[in-house]
């Protein structure tokens, strides 16, 4: 494997948690709904009446769900993560490498990935709807979240089945998952709040692309013939605890875990810095809790 190809994100939300105080929520709300009236607008044109169901499916996957490669490791990255890391009026945690709690090696150089084992790079963080997450969270939602729901919808799969694969040891090395290529493999850290974002996207997509439900943005007006957005998307229906790495705290390799115990020591700090237990009362919570925050 070579050394570009070994790189994911991270984030710390330790080091980070006093530094993020302006909320980003209706920043980020307000281009998910430019996005949704977007795509809605070019479904209604391009086909009238009921018909434009799959125009309108296929809409909203291009403009909120669209994807551009990193110009570094090529892996996939939401266009909305994107949009986001261009956007200096959004508050946002941005710490040197050295300064963060991987600090201990130089883990995002991505050409002492022979040397060292794995490469980690640590995106911002921000605030959002009083949650501190890694702007990486946004990519899972977007883009895991769709994944998830291809695979339900279009495939016939179940998303207990999807998720549990996500955690399962069996799937390190090359495996598309959080144990494999997404994660552990590569990083030498397990992200259970990764997949919290993700099955968070799951649960946003079934809303936006099953119009007429009672949880569903978007519905038919019969008596105007077109499809039309019935209630605003805010982040603050799906963004919860489960996303902050610092309560739903991750899993790493021994050497790593020791490395950012004692940093996270340093900071005069606990892992994780509150009682996780309370994620237990999440929906589907075993799905992506860390199982050490599941025991009452």
């Amino acid at each position: 494997m070579g050394p570009v190809a070994a790189s994911a994100d991270e984030t710390d939300n330790f080091t980070c948690r006093a530094l993020v105080a302006r909320d980003s929520l209706t920043i980020l709300d307000r281009w998910v709904n430019t996005q949704i009236q977007v795509a809605v607008a070019r479904a209604n044109r391009r086909t009238g009446g009921r018909a434009a169901a799959d125009a309108l499916v296929r809409e909203l996957q291009r403009s909120v769900g669209g994807s551009v490669p990193d110009p570094l490791t090529f892996v996939p990255h939401s266009r909305f993560e994107r949009w986001i890391d261009s956007q200096p009026q959004i508050d946002r945690c941005h710490l040197a490498f050295a300064k963060t709690i991987y600090g201990a090696r130089p883990y995002n150089q991505p050409w002492l990935y022979p040397f060292l084992g794995r490469t980690v790079f640590v995106v911002d963080s921000i605030l959002l709807s009083g949650r501190v997450v890694g702007v990486d969270k946004i990519n899972h939602f977007i883009r895991e979240g769709l994944a998830s729901w291809r695979a339900v919808y279009r495939r016939g799969g179940n998303i207990v089945a999807v998720l549990e694969r996500e955690l399962d040891p069996a799937t390190r090395g090359w495996h598309w998952t959080e144990y494999g290529l997404k994660g552990m493999s590569l990083t030498g850290v397990l992200s259970y709040a990764d997949v919290a974002a993700g099955y968070s996207g799951f649960v946003f997509w079934d809303d936006l692309l099953t119009p007429g439900g009672p949880r569903s943005v978007l519905a038919y007006d019969d008596a105007r013939g077109r499809y039309v957005q019935v209630r605003d998307f805010t982040f603050a229906d799906y963004v919860t605890d489960a996303w902050d790495e610092g309560i739903n705290y991750s899993t790493f390799e021994p050497e790593l875990g020791q490395q950012v115990a004692a940093a996270v020591r340093a900071r005069g700090l606990t892992i994780p810095v509150r009682d996780c237990r309370p994620l237990a009362d999440l929906p589907d919570a075993r799905l992506y809790v860390n199982p050490a925050c599941l025991t009452r």
